[in-house]
């Protein structure tokens, strides 16, 4: 058997795709006579690079122990259930849906809209749209945990969530953001819960407004066990505001950082259990003629230079700090609600020199609790705490580090009114019995408890994640939930632990939550963002980039020897910012000598490959599969002995999200104008994908081809593009009269499921197309990018078995240990050729075991090209080379020409399906 073995180690590449096919020669060379196999080892080529991802102990959350019961923050209705996910998750990739849990609206208000009363609207990831309700009796639920909710962001100048005309509805788990506006906001509304939500007014200081707004004709409203803050304290900025005329409203067990509550002649007010930590300002106002107002079981605490939220601390008012506030009392109750409102049971945190009075009651400043209590006969039972609680991170990675965890020897532990107007079952993490002042009841935690988690990209779908955790006690367990709907869990070792490996079903960027539980009950959670290494496609254009010879994309001018060009991808048109590889059909012309070109992402080493080899008058096309680099753009280095023009037009892109994965075919030709008749210089000719040639019926968006011209009668150019568009400036292979040339061609398909093929020849030129695979949303593998390696070079003196003879091939193993591997992305040129002929790169049916042991059977070289050549010819061609059947993953390279060649083989990146 005559073949040569060229081993790609299992470092090298994971594989896959398919190989590339062209029109035959007129005469099929002689095989070689059989003998030993020659064996030979490449250099190992670059893997990608697989980052990692991590998230500190100090991002940790302190759950609360559930022993005594976790109550639920999820009030549904008794109707149906109507599902959305943002267009962020893998359900959603369009603004379209059904409202079922496998076909979700991808828009919030359109499952809103689409409620009944007795109906829930179960919510999950990022929504950047303000959702307004105007339908009663509904349930809106974010479909996570607390801490960790369901997210809305406002548009500019509109709240995120506004309940306008309604009544009887809950809302849960939901985070929302508000952008001068408030965060939430209720008008003319009664029989409204808010409970474990997260409300944030992104204010700049001096601009006022409110994180939760109600307004005067609204009434029956319950806020718990919810956060609000107002990212930095100024004079006329809230955390929650009441207008003058609201009625019987209660705020129970929630968290304020850096602001505060303000009622203005409301009529029944219940502020119960709920934990401050206020700015200048107060932290509960009471103003105007308000009736009804019940103050009791809050903790208090004054802003200080040791708290996480510092802005507004008394040292800063004095010195008129922000808004130029003075530093105003803890509670202030206006003359007018002072005969109508009680205060008791609350606890005030206190700063030696730097605490503030505790009250300012009708018009009278209290300096202390003592005068407070003599004064008013109110707030008998008020504490003074030298205890300061503990900061807690109140979302992850959030920023949003309050202090709110109750420590050992502080008043306001287990000494709260159980009878107190308004007081919540549970405490702000739903945990009961609620027996402490302030939202969160004491618990005895485990000091040492920690939590940090480190996470790395494995394969193109895969992670392992590091959990390290400490803890005082034994018997830590682990759950995990991946961010994809599933979730797991394990025993941890007191010792180091083994990394827990996830595979995901598609590209995308994740949220990992890990919480560890010990075995007295502690509970302590992080979270981590990751981001798939594999990447999917997405098709753009034809869309010229680059043309130095009228300055598209750069200055006019030729790119001189050693010189390079510049090519920007990101941001371009309409391509995104998160774009990882591009493919670009490369065109050098007009050159003036020989030489090549090779290229990489901006910002890294150049490497020793090439992309399209060319000598002197010649106009070469070739495609390229290239990652981008950080800033967004790509570098086109000309390594030719004198200036050159370059022609750069794109077909797609690759982003490290849900899009079009890859399928590899058995080439299958669909178009072969020699059987027919000639596509008519200037003319066009449309041909059937969708349905053809393997490639499924529908959901295709772009297909992979091998498109060759042959016997033209003039020179000139194709241009591949979908159907139903008008002729791109763009090409994909040029051509001289007479001329046989191939080149690869990964075009969008159009909506009718035709691509169309445009000579602009002035006379008729036959055209060959093989397509060898198809992007879809349904196909399973995505493309790792790799820094351009040199695989094969049988020039190099190291490969001693010399050029290629003709009828023998290479065969090269890529998956020694990457069997889910489908693809690999490769660049093949063919120099020195002494007679004309073709390349074929296919794979190979047997196993490295039949190579190394038993003779393996000569596999059948398939009536298919990749690139062709004539005598002392240079052509390089790309191929999306097809790993084959076995798990080996064996690609042969055949010289079925009439003479020997050289031959170069670089990789430039990978398929994979895990």
């Amino acid at each position: 058997m005559s073949h040569r073995r060229l081993i790609a180690t299992a470092a090298v590449l994971a594989a896959g795709v398919a190989f590339i096919p062209g029109p035959a020669l007129a005469a099929d060379p002689p095989h070689a006579t059989d003998g030993n196999p020659v064996r030979a080892t490449a250099p190992t080529a670059a893997i990608p690079e697989l980052r990692i991802f991590s998230s500190p102990a100090s991002h940790a959350i302190r759950l609360p122990n559930p022993a005594g019961g976790v109550a639920s923050s999820r009030a549904t209705g008794s109707g149906r259930t109507i599902y959305a996910e943002s267009q962020s998750t893998l359900l959603c990739s369009t603004d379209h849906g059904t409202g079922t849990q496998a076909s979700p609206y991808c828009d919030l208000q359109n499952a809103v809209n689409a409620a009944s009363p007795g109906d829930t609207v179960t919510f999950g990831g990022f929504f950047a749209e303000s959702v307004t309700v105007k339908t009663s009796g509904i349930s809106i639920v974010g479909d996570s945990v607390h801490g960790t909710r369901s997210r809305i962001d406002g548009l500019r100048d509109k709240p995120a969530l506004l309940l306008d005309g309604v009544t009887g509805v809950t809302v849960s788990n939901l985070m929302a953001t508000g952008y001068t506006t408030p965060a939430v906001q209720i008008t003319q509304s009664s029989g409204i819960t808010l409970d474990a939500d997260n409300m944030h007014l992104f204010a700049g200081i001096g601009t006022g407004g409110s994180a939760l707004a109600i307004d005067g004709t609204s009434s029956s409203i319950t806020v718990s066990r919810s956060y609000a803050d107002t990212g930095s304290w100024s004079l006329d900025t809230r955390g929650i505001s009441i207008a003058p005329g609201a009625s019987h409203i209660t705020l129970a067990s929630n968290v304020l950082a850096d602001t505060g509550i303000t009622a203005t002649g409301v009529n029944g007010l219940d502020v119960a259990g709920n934990t401050i930590q206020r700015g200048c300002t107060s932290a509960i106002d009471i103003e105007g003629a308000s009736s009804g107002v019940h103050l009791e079981n809050n903790l208090l605490e004054d802003a200080n230079t040791g708290t996480p939220f510092a802005m507004g601390y008394q040292s800063q008012c004095s010195a008129g700090g922000p808004g130029t506030a003075p530093w105003a009392p803890d509670i202030v109750v206006a003359a007018g609600s002072g005969t109508a409102t009680t205060a008791d049971y609350n606890d005030f945190a206190v700063y030696g020199s730097d605490a503030t009075a505790p009250y300012s009651w009708a018009g009278t400043s209290y300096p202390t609790l003592t005068a407070f209590q003599t004064g008013t006969a109110q707030g008998a039972h008020d504490t003074l705490d030298s205890k300061e609680a503990a900061p807690v991170l109140l979302a992850p990675q959030g920023g949003l580090e309050v202090d709110v965890a109750l420590q050992t020897g502080s008043a306001a532990i287990n000494s709260a009114n159980p009878d107190a107007p308004g007081e919540a079952a549970s405490d702000f993490y739903g945990s009961s019995p609620y027996t402490s002042r302030g939202a969160t009841q004491y618990l005895s935690t485990d000091a040492g408890l920690a939590v940090a988690l480190s996470a790395q990209d494995t394969s193109a779908f895969g992670i392992e994640l590091a959990v390290q955790q400490t803890t005082t006690y034994q018997g830590a367990v682990c759950s995990f939930d991946w961010g994809d709907g599933t979730t797991t869990s394990t025993a941890l070792s007191g010792g180091a632990n083994p990394p827990f490996p996830h595979r995901y079903a598609k590209a995308g960027t994740y949220t990992v939550t890990a919480t560890v539980s010990d075995n007295a009950g502690n509970r302590m959670s992080n979270n981590v963002s990751v981001t798939t290494a594999g990447s999917e496609y997405t098709p753009y254009g034809p869309t010229r980039l680059l043309d130095t010879r009228y300055g598209i994309g750069a200055p006019a001018g030729q790119v001189g020897s050693d010189k390079m060009a510049r090519v920007q991808i990101a941001g371009n048109g309409s391509i995104p910012s998160r774009v990882s590889a591009v493919v670009v059909n490369l065109t050098v012309t007009n050159p003036t000598d020989s030489g090549f070109i090779t290229a990489y992402a901006d910002g890294g080493v150049r490497p020793s490959t090439s992309n399209v080899n060319f000598t002197a008058g010649q106009t070469v096309p070739n495609m390229a599969i290239v990652p981008v680099g950080a800033d967004g753009y790509i570098d086109l280095f000309n390594s030719g002995l004198a200036s050159v023009d370059l022609i750069a037009d794109v077909t797609g892109y690759f982003t490290q999200d849900a899009a079009s994965g890859y399928t590899s075919l058995p080439p299958n030709r669909i178009v072969d104008t020699r059987n027919d008749s000639q596509v008519p210089g200037l003319g066009s000719i449309a041909a059937q994908v969708a349905g053809n040639g393997s490639v499924p019926p529908s959901g295709v968006t772009a297909v992979a081809l091998n498109v060759t011209v042959t016997n033209p009668r003039s020179d000139g150019f194709l241009t591949v593009y979908p159907d139903g568009q008008d002729t791109p400036n763009a090409s994909n292979v040029n051509y001289l009269s007479g001329q046989t040339i191939a080149n690869s061609v990964v075009v969008p398909v159009g909506a009718d499921g035709k691509i169309r093929i445009h000579n602009g020849g002035g006379l008729g030129a036959d055209v060959v197309v093989d397509v060898v695979g198809y992007y879809s949303p349904d196909s399973k593998s995505a493309y790792l990018p790799i820094k351009p390696t040199r695989l094969l070079d049988t020039r190099d003196p190291k490969w001693t078995p010399g050029p290629l003879d003709p009828g023998n091939y290479i065969y090269m193993p890529f998956n020694d240990d990457q069997s889910s591997s489908t693809a690999v992305v490769l660049n093949t040129t063919v120099t020195d050729t002494k007679g004309g002929g073709f390349l074929t790169v296919s794979p190979d049916p047997n196993t490295l075991t039949q190579y190394d042991g038993t003779p393996a059977a000569r596999p059948t070289r398939p009536n298919t090209s990749v690139l062709n050549w004539l005598p002392g010819q240079t052509v390089p061609n790309l191929v999306q080379a097809s790993t084959g059947p076995t798990a080996d993953g064996i690609i042969d390279f055949w010289n079925t020409g009439s003479g020997t060649i050289n031959l170069v083989v670089d990789a430039f990146g990978f398929y994979q399906n895990y």
